[in-house]
């Protein structure tokens, strides 16, 4: 009898596999609720209590859709040939590998700015990441999923099983489409599954239809007479910096030129505009405010080489980490940039930051007009790979920086002590060159450095992972209040003042520079992994 009522109950789920794949994906969300504590439904009764008439509809088409995605999924593997059933077997288990990876790196699913960011990353960078923050927990739905096609899988000709496979592509295409033209937030809730696959063609279809940037339609007669450097460094904490107050000696040379030299201006800790490279490179290049913009218009703002052109500067872009565009750059760039340096040009070692800083004393010592914004390597995750091992200053380290947090800050402040010290000693070594040029120095986000039991190195919501260094350097500088309260959106401001760009046209209310002396406000916003975020009063 029981083995009668098993039959009957397999038949019935392998005639109504729309039903059995219903049944799954409830598995699959309720497992990953539990597995990662989302608590999904509650946010959406939060958001459907707080949404206006259209974000609360908008909301329940995103969750039904991303459930669709699921469900359809899941049927069409039950209805596929044995060779199609691999082929879904592998995209579920490459969807939950990099998902689950995502939530324990950065407590959330993938979403399209990380494959910007991953296409920009060095392999090396991601193989580290991949075995620090694998999960092996994936493996358990994945077995599920296997078990679900043995038990209930009526299986059709190949030719049908092609057509359900496009089927579901389509839908995919099509639902992201009408994210595209909705602008909901919400379209990611749901299972892994749907998430990761809706995130690549979100993502593909973003980068085939960029948005139009604002072009900068005047031009300046008169050639500049002086060189400005932007720095941007990566991963660079401020209070790691002993120019800063740090109690470990990390930048010994800026310590001593800014007791000898004139002309240098340390605005001590800073806010950066996000958390994540991608996103805070957008900001630095745009000078759009967390605080008053959408994120989004990063993708049509001019750009800081728009307006160096525009002045008469021969502009350079240096990039020490990849050979593409990715901090917010498109192609739709590439006019504006005169000579574009990349990471092959500068090579894959220790000292290709310090080959940086050698091109660029070679090009302000020839002459002005010149800018230059240089994206450095610096002291990436992970740590023990921007610097040469016999360097080290500070021991032990490990490499498992979740086990061990404590002895995290050795490894890291060994980078900056061989990276940005040295960089600065060769980029400095002949002061004559601040003469006619300017230097401005921050970093893209500061580090978590796996404190407070955080387990990913940025891209979330610490206020650690906000403060970067901010410094200038430059003889000839109009005065600066020392009271500043900086953060990354006065840059920008701070170069158009240098280049000499007039206010009226200057094409949107950008933060202050750092030489007004206007009544500033003290409040200061990053965009985290959770929105905007306001940094705390220091």
């Amino acid at each position: 009898m029981n083995t009668d009522r098993m039959a009957a109950f397999k038949k019935a789920f392998t005639n109504h596999s729309f039903f059995s794949a219903v049944l799954f994906v409830v598995f699959l969300y309720l497992f990953e609720e539990h597995l990662f504590d989302l608590r999904q439904l509650k946010y959406i009764l939060f958001v459907i209590r707080n949404a206006s008439g259209m974000g609360m509809w908008l909301l329940f088409a995103s969750c039904i859709a991303s459930l669709l995605v699921c469900c359809f999924f899941v049927q069409a593997a039950l209805r596929s040939s044995r060779i199609f059933q691999a082929v879904y077997i592998f995209l579920f288990t490459i969807s939950l590998l990099v998902q689950y990876g995502f939530r324990k790196a950065v407590y959330r699913f993938m979403i399209p700015v990380d494959l910007k960011i991953a296409t920009a990353t060095p392999v090396e960078t991601w193989q580290g990441a991949g075995v620090l923050f694998f999960d092996w927990r994936f493996i358990l739905p994945v077995i599920g999923f296997v078990f679900w096609l043995v038990m209930f899988s009526k299986r059709q000709e190949l030719k049908i099983s092609l057509i359900k496979f496009g089927s579901l592509f389509l839908f995919i295409v099509s639902l992201n489409l009408f994210y595209g033209f909705s602008y909901t937030n919400y379209f990611d809730l749901g299972p892994s599954l749907s998430s990761f696959y809706q995130t690549i063609t979100r993502f593909v279809i973003d980068n085939a239809l960029p948005p139009e940037r604002e072009a900068v339609g005047w031009s300046h007669a008169q050639l500049p007479q002086n060189n400005i450097v932007l720095v941007i460094d990566e991963s660079i904490r401020a209070d790691h910096l002993s120019i800063n107050g740090y109690e470990r000696e990390t930048t010994p040379f800026l310590d001593q030129f800014a007791k000898t030299e004139d002309g240098f201006h340390n605005i001590g800790i800073a806010v950066s505009g996000a958390t994540c490279s991608y996103a805070s490179n957008a900001l630095l290049l745009t000078g759009v405010r967390p605080e008053f913009d959408d994120f989004q218009k990063t993708a049509s703002y001019p750009t800081v080489f728009q307006y160096a052109k525009a002045m008469g500067y021969k502009t350079y872009y240096m990039d020490v980490q990849t050979n593409l565009l990715w901090n917010g750059l498109t192609d739709r760039d590439v006019p504006f940039i005169d000579s574009w340096t990349q990471a092959r040009d500068f090579g894959y070692d220790f000292e290709s930051d310090f080959r940086a800083a050698d091109l660029i004393v070679k090009i302000v010592s020839e002459g002005s007009g010149n800018f230059i914004v240089l994206n450095k390597h610096g002291v990436h995750f992970l740590y023990e790979n921007s610097f040469p091992p016999e360097t080290a200053v500070w021991l032990p380290s490990s490499r498992n920086y979740v086990a061990d947090p404590v002895l995290v800050i050795n490894p890291y402040d060994n980078g900056i002590v061989y990276n940005v010290n040295t960089f600065f000693e060769r980029l400095l070594a002949n002061p004559q060159i601040l003469e006619n040029t300017t230097i401005l120095y921050t970093s893209d986000h500061g580090e978590t450095l796996f404190e407070n039991h955080v387990t990913s190195p940025h891209c979330s919501d610490t206020p650690q992972e906000a403060i970067v260094p901010l410094i200038l350097i430059g003889k000839h500088l109009p005065s600066i209040d020392p009271s500043w309260q900086a953060s990354h959106s006065n840059i920008l401001p701070t170069i158009l003042d240098l280049m000499g760009v007039p206010s009226e046209e200057r094409l949107h209310p950008y933060a202050p520079s750092l030489f007004s002396h206007a009544e500033k406000s003290t409040e200061r916003f990053f965009f985290g992994d959770r929105g905007l975020i306001q940094f705390p009063d220091p």
